[in-house]
């Protein structure tokens, strides 16, 4: 019996599925459930960052960002500060409650990628994430050429 192609999307999703139920798992405590990274991504950027920057940064297009600003700005971790020559544009600043959470969700960031790539020897997991840059960037393309 053959056994039929399951679609790389399809994979991909269910372990992202998986990696975000073990996420919100360990961090049920606080009070979001998702929109971890754009947390950190902020941070990186010394707890301030414009919202195309955190765009860029997550890949992500205007619409997207917006929600994920809103949601994270409703639970009191991220504030906006208008930019005084346009309007149109803000800055994201992390809250005190943001600063504090962060250290966690960091560590269990750490924790959940042992876990998950637990048996893979570094070598593998440089070869996987390669993988994924190669087939992000054959997306990319793809999609730019419709």
């Amino acid at each position: 019996m053959t056994q039929i192609e399951q679609p790389l999307g399809r994979m991909l999703s269910g372990l992202a599925k998986g990696y975000l139920h073990l996420l919100r798992a360990k961090l049920q405590h606080l009070d979001i459930d998702r929109n971890y990274h754009a947390l950190v991504l902020i941070e990186s950027k010394d707890g301030i960052i414009t919202q195309q920057e955190l765009a860029v940064l997550l890949d992500t297009d205007k619409v997207s960002i917006v929600r994920v600003i809103d949601y994270l700005s409703e639970k009191g971790y991220v504030q906006r500060i208008p930019n005084t020559e346009d309007r149109r544009k803000h800055s994201l600043l992390l809250t005190t409650k943001a600063k504090l959470a962060l250290p966690e969700i960091k560590q269990s960031f750490t924790e959940i990628n042992a876990t998950v790539l637990k048996g893979l020897t570094s070598s593998q997991v440089s070869e996987l994430a390669e993988t994924i840059k190669i087939i992000k960037s054959n997306l990319k393309e793809n999609i730019q050429a419709l």
